[in-house]
């Protein structure tokens, strides 16, 4: 945001968040961690998960993105869509409470408009959200439904897949007539994490619950007696594929880090050499 004098820009006002990850395309060698940021959106009050009841469900995807969205310290909503391809999307809700744990979870239909009145609490004025999840799953209907008029094209479902097509390209902020605002997004194939590991213990508070009572602060839950976590396991209070997306999404985090720092090195190195040589130039000048 920014301050405006006489159609002039006179101040740009700090972010209060950023909706961050790694940008696509700028893996290192290996592929394993990013080597730059790219800030989808800013300034936000909640981001809608937007995830498909046909191809696109995925649990473990669900658990990337309310990580992605806790670094930024922002609110997450998960939205369920095409719930018109199921008699009872009950299942998938109860699935997805699972592992969302307190995140409000809702079940829409674009077909028969079902689910829609509780998402406008969220659009109040002055609140800004932003939409995310992949191709095809239904933001730019579902804003369309929102709004109560056509503001974006949509494609119908390919055949082929049994997806939705890729249809916006473009990040687009849109006013809303009760002057809520929201971010409609281009589909998101590649879930780069960039910033720190806050989001985690948000995420999966139950293995940060179980983890207060292991035996060593800096149990790694994979080995270590006396583990609260792996106790957890046994006694199955804890599934092995959400332990599994824990570690996962942690190694990759910590990767990222390490290859931040090297990053950041290899910047500095780059930068003294290039003014050693300058300076070793101009010595080398004629008096």
């Amino acid at each position: 945001f920014v301050m405006i004098k006489d159609t002039m820009i006179t101040k740009i006002l700090p972010r209060k968040n950023a909706f961050t990850r790694g940008a696509a395309g700028t893996r290192g060698r290996q592929g394993e961690a990013p080597l730059k940021a790219q800030v989808l959106a800013a300034n936000l009050d909640t981001v809608f998960i937007v995830c498909g009841l046909d191809r696109d469900y995925n649990l473990r995807r669900i658990e990337r993105y309310l990580t992605l969205v806790y670094n930024g310290g922002i609110t997450p909503v998960i939205i369920l869509t095409k719930t018109d391809l199921h008699e009872d999307p009950g299942i998938f809700i109860d699935q997805v409470a699972d592992v969302a744990w307190g995140v409000p979870v809702h079940p829409i239909s674009s077909v028969n408009r079902s689910g829609m009145d509780p998402l406008s609490e969220y659009l109040k004025p002055g609140c800004t959200i932003a939409m995310l999840g992949s191709s095809g799953v239904g933001k730019s209907t579902l804003l369309n439904c929102l709004a109560g008029n056509q503001i974006q094209e949509t494609q119908g479902v390919s055949e082929r897949v049994g997806k939705g097509k890729h249809t916006t390209t473009t990040r687009d902020l849109i006013l809303m007539s009760n002057g809520g605002m929201i971010i409609d997004n281009p589909g998101i194939r590649e879930i780069a994490f960039w910033d720190n590991d806050s989001g985690t213990p948000s995420a999966f508070p139950e293995i940060e619950h179980f983890a207060r009572s292991c035996r060593f602060a800096d149990c790694s839950h994979t080995h270590e007696p006396g583990c609260g976590v792996l106790g957890a396991l046994n006694s199955g209070e804890l599934t092995q594929d959400r332990l599994d997306s824990y570690h996962k999404i942690q190694k990759e985090l910590s990767f990222m880090a390490q290859r931040q720092v090297k990053s950041a090195d290899r910047i500095e190195k780059e930068r003294w050499k290039d003014i050693s040589i300058r300076i070793k130039s101009m010595k080398q000048r004629p008096k």
